[in-house]
């Protein structure tokens, strides 16, 4: 069994990876090319020479600020030591998460229940 990609051409995106014996009589869909799928999966890309893979998402800053918080302790992996994170570090990111929050409401987006509750805590704490 031969692992192969079916691509997408119009795109060059793989659409799907199907195992197939060397001699398989099996057509692709319309639209579709097939190779040697190597350790390729759907949603990879094939540029013409090789499968490049997808890119990872980009977090949005406010989705990492309200998942990890402001963070008052940091792990040093070298010395294997937990310490304190200076204040005005923690201010920091609650002052950039606050203001990212209230520029999005002024642009007339949507705030999630999550989103909105934490803005009013912050801006009771400034």
């Amino acid at each position: 069994m031969v692992k192969t990609a079916v691509i997408e051409i119009a795109t060059g995106k793989v659409i799907n990876v199907v195992e197939l014996e060397p001699d398989a009589d099996w057509n692709p869909p319309d639209g579709c090319e097939v190779r040697d799928g190597g350790d390729c999966g759907p949603g990879w890309t094939w540029n013409g020479t090789e499968f490049l893979p997808p890119e990872a998402p980009i977090r949005d800053r406010i989705d990492v600020l309200m998942s990890e918080g402001p963070a008052t302790r940091v792990y040093n992996e070298e010395t294997d030591v937990w310490s304190d994170r200076p204040a005005e570090d923690i201010a920091a990111d609650k002052a950039e998460l606050l203001g990212l929050l209230q520029s999005k409401l002024a642009a007339s987006e949507d705030l999630t229940w999550e989103q909105m509750n934490r803005m009013l805590a912050l801006e009771r704490e400034s």
